[in-house]
């Protein structure tokens, strides 16, 4: 037996023993604080992972400074499996690319062990606007170049980033406007004084029901159930246009193999489970089921489109 293999005896014995799994519970770090939609994704996914990993599953929230401080929590800990982090786009793909200081790096730091989850976002528009579709607001647009504005909930957001991914494509000359959240971006979308915005469904749907706004385009590669009848960005006339938050399981660094495998089909075991797909539907996440190669393909994904665009356009995290 070899040196990994000898490491990873205690781990393995800790996530499959139900006696030691009692004393030394796996914690499930998560970057957001109750009650946001990462948090519920957490506590969906905790009881069934330690059902599959026969131990106790605890969701830990660590919120605050763009999810620094529950990363970190994650790479100074033992890479035994237990201490997770269930992290999103913000932590290794956005806060990277638009050049945030960060105390560790997100390629070497972490163990990626599977993506479970994603979700893209809606170009929604102020009914103010008058338009139906993407093509016309394109149109409507151009023709009022430097007149059209987007709202954020902050510079280097994801709302920002994804509205200059469009106004970039597009070629629109739109205006950007942050806020402090998306809240207040809604408010005065209903009001017409903000006239785009893109936002995730689950935040989006409530609005687009209540008629305040309409969804020109979904920002998936391909039609999701989170936003049946709206067309693709392709669909709607503009090619590029595609972006989505993944949600993902993490661990620290140099994780002995055994032990990352064995969170990794447990976690992907979980995903298979058709209740907690539906549940997860309905928090405005499409379930995804893959594995750790999968999840850093997507980090790796988002991070360099966002670096591109964060170089061509100079935003920068501060305007």
């Amino acid at each position: 037996m070899n040196r990994r293999s000898l490491l990873a005896l205690p781990a393995l014995a800790a996530l499959g023993s139900p006696a030691t799994a009692q004393q030394r519970p796996t914690r499930l770090i998560v970057p957001f604080p109750a009650g946001g939609a990462t948090d519920a994704v957490s506590r969906l996914f905790a009881p069934l992972l330690a059902q599959r990993l026969g131990t106790t599953v605890v969701v830990e929230n660590r919120p605050g400074a763009g999810g620094v401080p529950a990363a970190e929590v994650v790479v100074r800990s033992p890479a035994d499996g237990l201490v997770l982090l269930l992290a999103t786009s913000s932590i290794h793909s956005t806060a990277p690319a638009t050049g945030a200081s960060l105390p560790y790096d997100v390629e070497k730091d972490f163990t990626p062990l599977a993506l479970i989850g994603a979700s893209p976002s809606l170009v929604l528009v102020s009914t103010t606007v008058p338009v139906n579709d993407l093509r016309g607001f394109i149109a409507w647009a151009k023709a009022r170049r430097g007149q059209v504005n987007y709202g954020s909930s902050g510079v280097a957001t994801t709302p920002h980033l994804n509205g200059a991914l469009l106004d970039s494509l597009a070629d629109l000359g739109m205006v950007h406007v942050p806020y402090r959240g998306t809240g207040a971006v809604y408010a005065e979308l209903r009001r017409g004084d903000v006239h785009a915005l893109l936002d995730v469904p689950a935040t989006a749907t409530t609005h687009i029901q209540a008629g305040t706004v309409k969804a020109l385009a979904v920002t998936s590669a391909s039609e999701t159930p989170l936003a049946p009848g709206v067309p693709t960005g392709e669909a709607a006339g503009l090619p590029g246009l595609v972006s989505e938050t993944w949600f993902g399981i993490f661990g620290p660094a140099n994780m002995p193999a055994p032990v990352a495998q064995r969170i990794t089909e447990a976690s992907q075991a979980v995903m298979a489970d058709p209740e907690l797909r539906a549940r997860l539907l309905g928090l405005g996440v499409d379930p995804r089921t893959g594995d750790g190669q999968a999840l850093a393909e997507a980090a790796r994904t988002e991070r360099e489109r966002w670096s591109e665009l964060v170089r061509r356009l100079n935003i920068r995290t501060a305007e």
